[in-house]
């Protein structure tokens, strides 16, 4: 079998100290062990009487078989693959916009808090899944790599705010990028949330050119009765990003965790993980079998 494979071949070393302890109980098993050393080898089988009753399965043969069976059993033999119990974790990267224009108060209480309150409900749904996130507003900057910990992520939301970016403006091709970056160096499938209240016409033209190898979705923070930012909406179409517009309720951050995981599969980004079934629990049933014999009468190893 070309796929066979031992998960745990270091258990193989305990067949040295088996048959090694076998060969001693062999040695002391066999009644012509002590004669051979004061008769010669050639005339021993001469007289010797009733050596051929013996002869046969013993149970010191057997004995060894159950041993050697044993330890190929810890050691793990495989020869096919089965689904992982884990599933493969997925990344979203959210690029959240720190602009001027997100303190904004069209959307009570502005239009920042409720950004940071919707990436509250998404870290909820998405519980021990990894997220990460990118700000930007004339420049971009890591916040926090993908991680599991939601917890983090929440706290550092309460410190971030236009006052702390470098220079106002919008580079979401660069925030793009930085979090396609990050989603390689983490080695894992996902998507990006874009967070934004606009995009910029130079931006919008320049993801025009921008090819993402991660699926993009836009959450619009403006208010519902607005329409819809034209930049943005060049954007989302250059990329082929879907665009939610924000909700007093759940259910824009519903839909976008939805999308998020049908996107992945749908671009063949998800993949089910497998690992090797492990066949040493197929050897129970044989040993247990060879066990048996030690209930007839005089079948016994001194």
């Amino acid at each position: 079998m070309p796929e066979l494979q031992l998960l745990r071949p270091l258990w193989l070393l305990g067949l040295l100290p088996v048959i090694g302890v076998w060969w001693l109980l062999w040695r002391r098993q066999d009644p012509l062990a002590r004669w051979q050393r004061v008769i010669d080898p050639h005339l021993l089988p001469h007289l010797v009487v009733g050596e051929e009753g013996t002869r046969g399965l013993r149970p010191i043969h057997l004995l060894l078989l159950i041993w050697v069976l044993a330890v190929v059993a810890l050691a793990g033999p495989s020869w096919r693959m089965q689904p992982s119990p884990f599933p493969a974790d997925s990344g979203l990267m959210v690029l959240l916009k720190l602009g001027n224009s997100m303190e904004s108060t069209d959307l009570q209480p502005s239009r920042l808090e409720r950004a940071r309150q919707k990436i509250r409900d998404l870290l909820s749904l998405r519980q021990g899944a990894s997220t990460g996130l990118v700000v930007y507003s004339g420049s971009a900057h890591l916040v926090m790599p993908l991680t599991q910990d939601e917890r983090v992520i929440e706290n550092m939301l309460e410190e971030l705010g236009p006052d702390l970016m470098p220079l106002d403006g919008d580079v979401l091709e660069k925030a793009l990028q930085l979090g396609g970056e990050m989603m390689q160096r983490a080695g894992m499938p996902g998507s990006m949330l874009v967070i934004a209240d606009t995009v910029a016409p130079p931006q919008a033209s320049a993801i025009a050119g921008l090819e993402s190898p991660y699926p993009v979705q836009f959450l619009s923070i403006q208010p519902p009765d607005l329409a819809l930012d034209p930049g943005l909406r060049t954007a989302a179409d250059a990329l082929g990003a879907t665009i939610q517009k924000i909700t007093p309720d759940e259910q824009d951050v519903e839909k976008i965790a939805h999308r998020a995981r049908s996107l992945e599969t749908a671009s063949g980004l998800q993949t089910e993980e497998q690992r090797p079934e492990d066949a040493g629990y197929y050897l129970l049933p044989l040993l247990a079998f060879f066990a048996f014999f030690w209930s007839r009468r005089g079948w016994r190893v001194s």
